[in-house]
């Protein structure tokens, strides 16, 4: 899978979490966010050695991070 189709894929799903997460309770929307952020911290932690590898890793970090920051707007 390239960069491309990796990222049209996590786009498609950020928007689809965006909108599922909206009809959550204020306090579950907050909780979600620490989690998220989490599990971010945890993904910029893997080692990568090859290059194809680590374009693939750092265009989720990137996805994930625009979708935090959906999340803490929302929350």
């Amino acid at each position: 899978m390239n960069v491309q189709s990796l990222s049209g894929m996590l786009r498609a799903q950020e928007l689809l979490l965006v909108s599922m997460v909206r009809t959550l309770p204020v306090d579950a929307r907050g909780a979600l966010v620490d989690l998220f952020t989490e599990q971010i911290a945890f993904a910029e932690q893997a080692g990568l050695e090859s290059r194809a590898d680590r374009d693939v890793h750092d265009a989720f970090v990137a996805h994930a991070r625009n979708l935090l920051i959906r999340l803490e707007s929302l929350a």
